[in-house]
Formats: C-alpha cells, sequence, structure tokens
C-alpha cells in the first residue's frame, strides 16, 4: 500500500459562520518565515512572524501558521534578483473573487517594506507573479 502526499494548493475553506461574521474579511493570509533583508543589519527588526493582512479571517491566520496542504511556500525577490523573504500563504479560492491572492503578499509586504516586485511559488508556478 503506497501513501498518498497532498500537494501544497494554499487552499483553505472559511467557516461559513465567519464569513458573516466579518462580511469584509479579506479571503488570504500570509506569514513571513524568513527575512534576507535584515538578516546581516543589527540596527533593522526581524519581519520573521509577521502577518497580514490586517483583515484576514482569523482562522486563515491560524492556518497559514499550521503546516499542512492547505498553505504554500513563496519567497519574494526585489528588482535586481535578490532573495529577500520566504512565507507561506493560505487563501479561499471560494471567496477571492476579482482578486489574485498570490499576488497579495508582495502588494502588502513584499513592496512597500523592501521594494520586492517578484514573488514566485516552488510548488505552484502557475501562481507566480512579477
Amino acid at each position: 500500500m503506497s501513501a498518498t502526499v497532498a500537494t501544497a494548493t494554499g487552499e483553505f475553506s472559511v467557516d461559513t459562520h465567519e464569513v458573516d461574521a466579518i462580511p469584509d474579511g479579506d479571503p488570504y493570509a500570509w506569514i513571513i518565515t524568513d527575512d534576507r533583508v535584515t538578516a546581516d543589519d543589527d540596527d533593522l527588526t526581524s519581519r520573521v512572524g509577521v502577518t497580514g493582512p490586517s483583515k484576514a479571517f482569523p482562522s486563515l491566520y491560524e492556518a497559514v501558521k499550521t503546516p499542512g496542504p492547505h498553505r504554500i511556500r513563496f519567497r519574494m525577490y526585489d528588482d535586481d534578483g535578490a532573495y529577500c523573504y520566504d512565507g507561506y500563504l493560505a487563501y479561499d479560492p471560494d471567496l477571492t473573487g476579482y482578486l489574485e491572492p498570490s499576488w497579495q503578499p508582495l502588494e502588502d509586504f513584499g513592496m512597500p517594506d523592501a521594494g520586492c516586485t517578484r514573488i514566485i511559488y516552488a510548488d505552484r508556478p502557475d501562481l507566480d507573479c512579477s
């Protein structure tokens, strides 16, 4: 008998009660797990552990912090190609509508914090953005 290995998708279903309670909640969440920008500078605060966005559903915050196929690893790079951040994204595909969740960690955090211009998803290259 062979074991089934779950593929990382980034997809997670938010409970309908939570959606009803927070009607303007964001259908995605991300967390930074590696910070190469501040690694060599003692004067800068590490971004490891930073989560966003501020209006994400609480269950998505928990999901993105918990290992499993419901989250997908990303890496962000600046316009010179320097590796800046590593992290995870989780999103509810049924709630995203017009929103492209794969772009959001870059737009919410990477661009304003370090001038990142590209985000790649090694396990889901169809989500890559630049």
